[in-house]
């Protein structure tokens, strides 16, 4: 008896620190981190593209020229399509859904959901200046470890090497492994 719950809890213990190992994982609880006070809905509405994500966002895996619209609803939850194209073959797809502000006290730390799921995640507002850039985070708690993504997304295709630096020591400031993250591909990408 005593072998078997051994071998058990072996397999629950290796299962854990490989799942840990993938970077979307981390031990320990989310960081504690920092949203925007004075966030304005309003004026983050509008195209935004993604420069960097955090490795192992399976749900982006294998598409390039990602990019999300946000906009008013008239219901007052704010209206989120999602785009991206298939590495491989080219085809666009795109995913749309909402997004609102729990607390109106916290406008920075909005709720998603995209699509037909009954999921909705984490999209809290780090810092933005509305006009160039934005930093996305997203975090659950599961037991012992914590599952979380980031983006740095920005207005146009591109951001420059200086302001990508500075999102990235700003992530890194708020607790955040900024070796998890990667370049999203917008290159080759359509006329949007």
């Amino acid at each position: 008896m005593k072998s078997g719950a051994t071998v058990i809890l072996g397999l629950v213990l290796g299962g854990l620190v490989a799942c840990c190992q993938a970077n979307a994982f981390s031990w320990g609880w989310c960081p504690t981190v920092e949203v925007m006070n004075d966030f304005n809905i309003t004026a983050y509405f509008g195209r935004w593209f993604e420069i960097l994500r955090f490795e192992n966002t399976e749900f982006e895996e294998g598409y390039k020229c990602i990019h999300a619209d946000y906009s008013a609803r008239d219901d007052g939850l704010v209206n989120v399509v999602n785009f991206a194209t298939h590495e491989n073959n080219g085809v666009s797809r795109s995913l749309e859904g909402f997004a609102f502000a729990p607390n109106p006290k916290a406008p920075a730390k909005l709720e998603m959901n995209l699509g037909s799921s009954y999921f909705i995640g984490d999209f809290w507002v780090l810092d933005t200046d509305y006009e160039n850039f934005a930093m996305v985070h997203s975090c659950d708690n599961y037991f012992f470890f914590n599952y979380q993504l980031n983006w740095l997304l920005s207005r146009t295709q591109t951001l420059e090497t200086g302001d990508v630096q500075d999102a990235l020591r700003e992530f890194e400031d708020a607790g955040i492994y900024v070796t998890s993250f990667i370049e999203s591909d917008q290159t080759g990408c359509s006329e949007f």
